[in-house]
């Protein structure tokens, strides 16, 4: 069975240098490049290798061996002529999956045209998900399945707690999943749950649902 992927992070900034420690701790090879020796120092104990590197020159990136990476990922700021660079560089030495950095959709734009397969906007995406569990202010976390669903994190509203699952109805009265609840102290992972499991105030429950169909459970006390 083939291992995580090996993933070469190049840049890193604040978002670089989290992505990296990140992929490490789940268990990736990862690669940190960047020009800055004291980034690159800072980063070494957290992955598996980093090194000191002018990642816009192309002879660099093949002594570092880029070529046998599956994944890179492309971090370098604001800096739009130095992705797009890169992309073409990284579509040349034939990368399986390039993933970039970008500010705004017009980057976004331009680096897929050059080849990037993936793009992230960590500012877009953490300001829509503050937003989401503003709105949903009994939530913990959720995630985006396309077309307004979402599944969502979150504790019970008060009017449910002492229920049973089986007579809430969610599904029948909102046309909301309840998929798994997770028990506080719970080790394992969450469970979907039986009819007769009445809900606990301390109880996270697993919610799927298009976002009109979670606002009417949003309104419950």
């Amino acid at each position: 069975m083939k291992g995580p992927d090996r993933v070469a992070v190049l840049g890193l900034g604040d978002f670089g240098y989290h992505l990296a420690c990140e992929l490490q701790q789940l268990g990736h090879e990862v690669l940190a490049v960047d020009r800055n020796r004291d980034k690159v120092q800072h980063i070494l104990p957290n992955v598996t290798k980093a090194a000191v590197a002018d990642v816009s020159d192309r002879p660099a990136l093949e002594e570092l061996g880029i070529s046998s990476f599956d994944i890179v990922a492309v971090s370098v700021g604001e800096r739009l002529e130095t992705a797009v660079l890169l992309v073409h560089h990284l579509r040349q030495l034939q990368t399986p999956r390039i993933l970039v950095k970008v500010a705004n959709e017009e980057q976004a734009a331009i680096v897929k045209l050059v080849g990037a397969t993936e793009v992230i906007h960590p500012e877009q995406s953490t300001a829509r998900k503050a937003a989401l569990l503003i709105h949903h202010p009994r939530a913990v976390d959720y995630l985006e399945l396309g077309g307004g669903h979402l599944v969502i994190a979150g504790h019970a509203p008060r009017s449910a707690v002492g229920k049973t699952v089986g007579a809430l109805a969610w599904q029948e009265r909102y046309g909301v999943a309840l998929l798994a609840i997770w028990e506080a102290g719970q080790e394992g992972p969450p469970v979907p749950p039986a009819p007769g499991r009445v809900i606990a105030e301390t109880d996270v429950l697993i919610l799927a649902g298009h976002i009109d169909r979670l606002r009417e459970l949003r309104k419950m006390k």
